[in-house]
């Protein structure tokens, strides 16, 4: 009787520590999405501010503005990994557009609100980059924890499951080629 309720014990302390650890990686994961989330946001609100410094320099395609608001709107409601990553690369299309636009008028590259633009742009997109790593690294962390047996065998008990990581699309991996 002493045995079984000495293993009992350590059962129990094992789960505790199972659920309290998986807790702990899964809250780490979702602050890191939450940082993902909130910079790919400052992404979506600047994009606005550079058409519009576009838009002085040339007639910007109405059908263009509304997709970019659209897609912010789109990016609001997205809750889940692929849906925002999917909505992330749309966004990334049109970032391309808006430098090739800026290779097309030498006028607009000479614009300081442009420039400005430009470099908070690259920031944003270099902080985007870190809080994807970071994110994809406790989404790691946090499915191999739940892999490891015995946690494959209780973690589901306790309603964990595997995330997913976010990913570069195909139109993101496509390698831009420069010619000189």
């Amino acid at each position: 009787m002493y045995i079984f309720l000495c293993i009992l014990a350590i059962v129990i302390i094992y789960l505790i520590v199972l659920y309290n650890v998986a807790l702990s990686k899964k809250n780490k994961m979702l602050k890191a999405y939450s940082s993902l989330d909130v910079m790919l946001k400052k992404r979506y609100d600047l994009i606005p501010n550079i058409v519009n410094t576009v838009k002085g320099y040339k007639d910007y395609e109405a059908e263009t503005l509304a997709n970019i608001i659209a897609l912010r709107r789109k990016a609001d409601e997205d809750k889940n990994t692929k849906d925002l990553n999917e909505t992330a690369s749309q966004y990334s299309s049109f970032i391309k557009d808006i430098n090739i636009l800026k290779e097309e008028y030498p006028d607009l590259k000479a614009s300081s609100n442009f420039i400005h633009l430009q470099k908070t742009l690259n920031e944003i997109e270099e902080q985007i980059s870190a809080a994807r790593r970071t994110y994809n690294a406790h989404v790691e962390s946090f499915n191999t924890f739940i892999s490891f047996i015995p946690n494959n065998i209780f973690a589901p008990m306790f309603g964990y499951k595997p995330y997913d990581f976010f990913e570069a699309t195909d139109e993101e991996k496509d390698r831009v080629e420069v010619n000189i």
